[in-house]
């Protein structure tokens, strides 16, 4: 364990000693406060690199990722802190401190990633959803308005609109997660989705008075 070091003695004889009685120097302790800051900017910036609505780095985004990290590690800290203050900071007690400072940003830096995506989760589905929806159905009329055989039956404008509507939420409410996500990362919905338009679009049809197109 850290907290126990094995001391020996002038007259050959050895002992163990606990960390506890051992001050540990006031410069190690601002490289420990300076390498748990630098990792909780580390783990603020992986967290905006790693999202697929990341476009690019500018002076918002970077603020926002410094002062993630500034949150995250006063609030790892503060409660080591507190705790070291009741020993009013004598320097056999910051071991402690510390080590206590480490384990509730790692724990702390893990509830942040999960929570983050579970967020971001949503976000992607939201946003990748309405880009099917209104692409699916723009795609739709336009091919629906080029059809000459809708000006020879009379198709109205609002059954057009019905029927390109429910294709587009038949292929939105199809869609895996890996295609949202390609949708938000590309901006556009992969092969995959656009060759079961026709198939999920069949039961649409009812929708403009008519069996087949």
């Amino acid at each position: 364990m850290c907290g126990i070091l094995f001391a020996s003695h002038p007259n050959g004889s050895s002992s163990w000693i606990t960390a506890r009685g051992r001050k540990m120097p006031r410069k190690s302790i601002g490289i420990l406060l300076g390498i748990y800051f630098l990792s909780a900017l580390a783990f603020t910036l992986f967290r905006v690199f790693s999202n697929p609505l990341f476009a690019r780095l500018d002076a918002l985004t970077l603020g926002e990722a410094i002062g993630g990290a500034l949150l995250l590690f006063v609030g790892a800290g503060l409660l080591p802190f507190l705790g070291w203050a009741l020993y009013r900071f004598r320097p056999q007690y910051a071991w402690r401190t510390m080590a206590s400072w480490a384990f509730i940003g790692i724990a702390l830096a893990y509830f942040m990633e999960v929570g983050a995506r579970l967020e971001r989760d949503v976000q992607v589905t939201v946003l990748s959803k309405n880009l099917v929806l209104s692409g699916s159905k723009l795609s739709c009329l336009d091919s629906e308005h080029a059809s000459k055989f809708r000006t020879e039956i009379g198709i109205t404008e609002r059954e057009i609109s019905l029927y390109c509507g429910c294709v587009s939420e038949a292929l939105a409410a199809s869609a895996t997660p890996d295609e949202l996500t390609y949708i938000v990362t590309n901006g556009q919905a992969p092969q995959a989705i656009q060759e079961r338009a026709a198939e999920l679009g069949r039961p649409c049809k009812i929708l403009l008075g008519r069996t087949k197109m």
